[in-house]
């Protein structure tokens, strides 16, 4: 579904609902307020989605937006909290958790966190900032459940830097599965969303700290890998030497995943066919084997569990689509295999849609604070939009964001925003 104005018009009597029970921990009703207006103006069309051009829409002060969003001590841990428990569940049943990472180019250098480093937005090295987020699938869409800023290592070895950003004191150098794996932690401890195979792809693949850390965690996991990958397909001898595990000398050495692929015999393929959204079915060749990777290595232990090296390589093609670790409660199927390949792509809606039309790459303050409410707002746009879509959808009924709202925070600003609107029809 496009959103414009057209839908924004038929669907904003709605959107006082839906805010209303996701901005109640802000407790302040000028906080309450303020969230409204800027999830308005994310909302409402405009080419940019900064604070200035977004006041001038909505005819209020640009002063009173920029506070609420850069200085106000809110907590954005309680909007996603919010948003996990009020509007997750009502999406339907989760197949998949999503760990991803998304980039914009900045200018300068004073911005919290930027910095040359890979942005995908580019396809190569730039000036930008860099988010991790954390999404759960449907099998249809994607909703983020949480997220955090990239803190590149020339930051954190910069105290006075990241003082002047207002990045908190704690807050050290983590890669980014180092990040993902925090928050994924964070989300499962709350309880409040159903568990899924977690997916990512080849940035969050070999990374041993993070499989392992699922693994104690008890999530199943279906991650990308690049095609060198080592593994063997037996368990290797491992021995301890002082300090530290080696393989025994007479160990077969590890083999790349790819050469372990083509070596799969004819009987190991499986062929699948997907339809994609408004395009023709398409087909691929699915196969799987247990495989010891040296990375899976327990420290403590010296044990190596194995997992599943699936291998998605449509027929006639000179290389897979696509190679994946899996560590999941039983036997790969089919089927699966399959939905948990192509769920992934669904979180790059997410980033396109945000960034296209809700302004998540507008963002024009420079610290941590102002950096992460604007994560946060940018999502609860973004889920309001997904809740229109698919409410327009004949079998999905969600009960968030239906009838009046109530707070006399946010009925104001509802108004005035009506009343804008019909001055440009």
């Amino acid at each position: 579904m496009q959103w414009n104005e057209h839908v924004w018009r038929r669907s904003v009597e709605s959107f006082g609902a839906f805010l209303e029970p996701l901005v109640m921990a802000m407790g302040r009703s000028e906080r309450r307020e303020g969230a409204a207006l800027y999830v308005e103006g994310l909302l409402t069309p405009g080419h940019r989605k900064s604070v200035e051009p977004m006041a001038e829409r909505l005819g209020v002060d640009k002063q009173k937006l920029q506070q609420f969003v850069s200085d106000s001590p809110w907590r954005e841990e309680g909007l996603w909290e919010a948003v996990r428990r009020e509007v997750i569940p009502v999406l339907g049943p989760l197949e998949s958790w999503i760990i991803d990472e998304t980039g914009w180019i900045k200018q300068g250098c004073q911005s919290v966190g930027v910095g040359p480093q890979y942005c995908g937005a580019v396809g190569k090295k730039a000036n930008c900032q860099v988010s991790v987020h954390l999404a759960v699938g449907t099998g249809e869409v994607a909703a983020p459940v949480a997220a955090r800023l990239f803190l590149p290592e020339s930051w954190a070895a910069d105290p006075a830097r990241c003082e002047r950003a207002g990045v908190p004191v704690e807050v050290g150098f983590q890669t980014k599965p180092q990040i993902a794996l925090e928050l994924i932690r964070a989300v499962r401890q709350e309880g409040l969303v159903a568990p899924a195979p977690v997916l990512g792809d080849c940035l969050y693949g070999p990374s041993g700290p993070l499989r392992q850390g699922l693994r104690q965690l008890g999530c199943e996991y279906f991650l990308a890998v690049e095609p060198q990958t080592q593994a063997w397909t037996q368990p290797p001898v491992v021995r301890r030497a002082r300090t530290r595990w080696s393989l025994a000398p007479k160990q077969a050495p590890a083999r790349s995943v790819l050469d372990l692929a083509k070596e799969l015999p004819a009987s190991a393929w499986q062929s699948a066919q997907w339809s994609t959204a408004g395009g023709p079915v398409r087909t691929t060749r699915l196969a799987w084997i247990r495989v010891w990777m040296w990375s899976d290595l327990d420290a403590l232990t010296g044990a190596i569990p194995p997992t599943w090296l699936v291998v998605d390589w449509p027929e006639g093609q000179s290389a897979p689509y696509h190679l994946y670790t899996a560590w999941l409660d039983g036997l790969p199927t089919r089927l699966r295999c399959l939905r948990l390949s192509r769920q992934r792509f669904h979180l790059e809606q997410y980033f396109q849609r945000d960034k296209d039309d809700l302004g998540l790459d507008h963002f024009e303050g420079r610290s941590w604070r102002g950096f992460h409410h604007h994560l946060a707002l940018a999502a609860v746009a973004y889920l309001f939009v997904l809740v229109i879509f698919l409410r327009a959808k004949k079998n999905f009924c969600p009960h968030v964001g239906s009838g009046p709202a109530q707070d006399p925070a946010i009925s104001p600003t509802l108004s005035r925003l009506l009343s804008l609107l019909s001055e440009l029809s």
